[in-house]
């Protein structure tokens, strides 16, 4: 056996120093070509597994790969956002404002930051003007924990919202049921139970909000006193600017003669000029009840708060709110 292993040997290497190196070549390439339908059948086999259809799920998978609910509402927060096309500083509501800003007797009003919502448009009821307001609301939210903002100002058309108490209740109602119905969060703050009742604040999108109104139907000797301007305003201040500029905790006292706090240099600085604003009896006060005043201290609140079949008189059309 031995043997018959040499001879071949001798005879390979005979063979290898005695044939050009192209003629190896080709014998190697022929051999290898009884290698190669075994190894093309296997491939093509292996595509047909991987390449088989897929199922349905398995495309949407593909199509929209799953993200966490995080991942989802700041998707969804940054599409809204991108809708926003104006400058919320340099707007119309914001210059008709400025009336009112100026001669407030309030000492944080002059330097106050504020942002003003989009031009109204008359062809859009009530409710149109302020879902389409909802996108910078939203941004505000968002940006004013964080940029110290004092407020987000509101313009309604002086008619037909401030001819009365009761119209502009009428529209308050519908400006923060719409709000509440649009939250984010999810919270919908108008459709609780005790929004009359103390302990209830308005709150979108986490942010909670102490809300002013100004009307041209408030004469001149009160608090809300628009000074000459012909429109409606609602200005929703962060609970949290209060915060930023140090305003100490609500009091029942108030030191008229010799003022010490900030809160007591309002107060006074309201007084002095005639426009004196109640006070409530006491720190548990619902909210509810100094958003829209009455015009004069002997007229009872107007419950504008309570949803009632009214008319939405930007359009005329009937509207249950």
């Amino acid at each position: 056996m031995f043997v018959i292993l040499a001879i071949q040997g001798v005879l390979l290497l005979l063979l290898v120093c005695n044939t050009p190196w192209i003629s190896l070549v080709y014998c190697g390439l022929f051999l290898g070509s009884f290698l190669l339908p075994p190894f093309l059948e296997r491939s093509k086999t292996d595509a047909a597994k991987t390449n088989k259809p897929l199922k349905t799920k398995e495309i949407l998978k593909k199509l929209y790969p799953p993200i966490s609910n995080d991942e989802k509402v700041q998707l969804v927060t940054d599409r809204v956002i991108g809708l926003v096309l104006y400058d919320p500083e340099n707007t119309a509501s914001l210059a008709n404002f400025e009336i009112v800003k100026s001669h407030s007797n309030c000492v944080f009003a002059r330097k106050a930051r504020i942002w003003g919502s989009p031009e109204w448009k008359d062809i859009l009821s009530l409710e149109g003007n302020i879902i389409r307001m909802l996108p910078q609301f939203l941004k505000f939210s968002l940006l004013c924990p964080t940029e110290k903002q004092d407020g987000f100002l509101l313009e309604l058309p002086g008619k037909p919202y401030g001819t009365s108490v009761q119209s502009f209740g009428d529209a308050l109602y519908t400006v923060l049921k719409i709000l509440s119905d649009f939250d984010p969060a999810g919270f919908h703050c108008m459709d609780k139970s005790y929004v009359h009742r103390s302990g209830w604040v308005f709150r979108f999108n986490k942010v909670t909000f102490f809300i002013t109104t100004f009307a041209p139907f408030y004469p001149e000797n009160h608090a809300r006193y628009c000074f000459g301007a012909e429109n409606c305003y609602i200005l929703f201040q962060p609970e949290l600017s209060f915060a930023h500029h140090d305003l100490p905790s609500d009091t029942l006292e108030t030191n008229w003669e010799n003022p010490e706090t900030v809160r007591d240099r309002i107060r006074v600085a309201f007084k002095m000029a005639g426009r004196q604003y109640k006070i409530p009896n006491t720190l548990s006060s619902p909210m509810v009840l100094d958003m829209i005043p009455p015009v004069s201290a002997d007229e009872p609140v107007y419950e504008w708060w309570k949803p009632r079949h009214s008319k939405d008189m930007s359009n005329g059309k009937d509207t249950v709110t």
